[in-house]
């Protein structure tokens, strides 16, 4: 079985982007596909579950902010229908969050473009020993460590896998 792990980006790809490579439909239905496939599990790290709805909420408080307090019904609509599998915290996955804050926020790989939540998402899907990383940030890709067998794709990557 293959274990996909899905970064909050894609999520919100479902049904918003501004970016001109990104077709909401598009992935909402890569996703669907994902989900149906039986070679195939989709996970979400609870991290991931908790950013979304802290972007939703926000948004009601600053209206100028991207997102919306409704769209959190349109997640969870998602969430169930795709029979995501959740990522919990763990002693383990504390351990390699806290590795990957040393070596890329305080340590030798300082990278600036790097978010704590970014490591955490991360974090949360080596500790799980997932295959896939799901996400439309390129720079994720660098920051895995070589003995990993987690790969970050993107959408189009994830297309020619199955």
């Amino acid at each position: 079985m293959t274990k996909i792990a899905i970064d909050s980006d894609i999520f919100f790809f479902t049904f918003r982007s501004r970016r001109v490579d990104i077709n909401p439909p598009d992935v909402e239905r890569r996703l669907r596909a994902l989900s149906n496939n039986p070679k195939v599990d989709l996970f979400v790290p609870i991290s991931v579950i908790g950013e979304c709805v802290i972007e939703c909420l926000r948004g009601e408080l600053d209206p100028h902010d991207k997102h919306e307090i409704k769209e959190i019904d349109y997640l969870t609509d998602l969430w169930a229908w795709l029979d995501l599998k959740f990522l919990y915290p763990n002693e383990l996955v504390a351990e390699v969050c806290y590795q990957l804050v040393e070596r890329y926020k305080k340590g030798y790989d300082k990278d600036y473009r790097l978010t704590d939540t970014d490591l955490v998402h991360v974090g949360y899907a080596l500790a799980h020993e997932m295959d896939y990383f799901l996400t439309t940030d390129k720079a994720l890709k660098h920051y895995i460590p070589r003995k990993s067998k987690l790969r970050v794709i993107n959408l189009e990557e994830v297309k020619g896998l199955f």
